[in-house]
């Protein structure tokens, strides 16, 4: 899968996710736990078995990075805002 390709998967994932919460059909923190069980089910499914610890070393190295930077990211656009 290209680059390209995952960038617009992920960004429909986030869409439908954010729309769900806006409708509340989904709370935050079910989003969040749907986010989680789609990276599972991707590593259960997708990547070979013999893969599967390395795949989840990524995820566990890369997702406290990710939302530290989005978290930072919300914390900038509320102060600019409130300003």
């Amino acid at each position: 899968m290209s680059k390209e390709a995952q960038i617009n998967l992920r960004d429909t994932m986030v869409t439908a996710l954010a729309e769900a919460v806006r409708m509340d059909v989904l709370t935050q923190v079910e989003a969040m736990a749907a986010c989680s069980d789609a990276c599972a089910a991707i590593i259960a499914t997708m990547i070979p078995e013999a893969n599967h610890a390395e795949a989840l070393d990524i995820v566990i190295e890369k997702l406290p990075r990710q939302v530290k930077a989005h978290a930072d990211q919300v914390a900038a656009y509320r102060k600019a805002r409130s300003n």
